[in-house]
């Protein structure tokens, strides 16, 4: 397995997140925002200058995580869309369908292996359903991608929000998966645990960590979730993916520092 951690959870200044990495001996980095900007707002000087950071320091990217179609499946933005972890992205459907055109080529600047997309948003975090159009609309802005580039991550407050739901979407839908059981245990109660099946992981190019209790984000290992044991599972099933560290503690570094440590515990190199 390969450990990742996401810059701008340790600062939207890239070179304090890459030297940050450094220090914790990680060599794999994700990227959602940065200098206050989300990926894609990026031009191509700034994805340019990006580049050459990581390849200076030797930290490869795994992930471009992009917000495509966290949005409504109709093109009407709401003030209730507004999402931090995408500084400024603007969640209507006809920005995410023309940033798809973009994002392979952002992916190869970087030389990401994925590209993290979502399945729209629903009125309310409760389990709906995808239509017919709706998928096609998400199949067909990433048609003609390279093979597995496009994985898509259950949102506990998109259509697929559940590790059953994502199993069977991207089974329909021919693409990769980025699995989060935090999203899942928000969704349904349920860490994965017992959801994690040989089928949903040969479709998996990453898998995301987090750690909840009381209602709010904590350092990995200290929260409600099962992570030893989702790991002794992982290590069965054979995963030799990314685990990307998603900790939501944006800024904390003593919180990155602990789950970083409780990560090395479990994850096999």
């Amino acid at each position: 397995m390969k450990l990742s951690i996401i810059t701008d959870e340790v600062s939207q200044d890239p070179l304090v997140a890459i030297k940050y990495a450094v220090a914790q001996g990680i060599r794999h980095v994700a990227v959602r925002s940065i200098w206050g900007k989300n990926i894609l707002q990026c031009d191509d000087q700034d994805v340019e200058r990006l580049a050459e950071l990581f390849r200076r320091h030797d930290l490869a990217v795994t992930s471009i995580m992009s917000p495509l179609f966290k949005c409504l499946p109709i093109d009407t933005p709401g003030p209730h869309l507004v999402d931090p972890h995408f500084v400024g992205f603007p969640p209507i459907l006809s920005n995410h369908i023309d940033a798809a055109a973009r994002l392979p080529a952002l992916a190869a600047a970087f030389q990401a292996p994925t590209v993290r997309i979502f399945t729209f948003l629903t009125a309310e975090p409760i389990a709906a359903t995808l239509t017919a159009p709706q998928i096609d609309s998400i199949t067909q802005a990433v048609e003609g991608w390279p093979a597995r580039l496009a994985a898509v991550e259950n949102e506990y407050f998109c259509y697929v929000r559940t590790l059953p739901e994502l199993e069977r979407f991207t089974a329909l839908a021919g693409l990769s998966a980025v699995v989060d059981p935090c999203n899942s245990y928000l969704a349904a109660g349920s860490d994965g645990l017992d959801e994690l099946s040989e089928e949903l992981l040969a479709r998996t190019v990453d898998l995301h960590v987090k750690d909840r209790q009381d209602g709010r984000y904590v350092p990995v290992g200290d929260g409600t979730l099962r992570w030893p044991q989702i790991f002794d599972r992982l290590n069965g099933l054979g995963y030799s993916g990314t685990v990307t560290l998603e900790s939501h503690l944006r800024g904390d570094l003593d919180g990155l520092d602990r789950s970083i440590a409780a990560l090395r515990k479990w994850v096999t190199p």
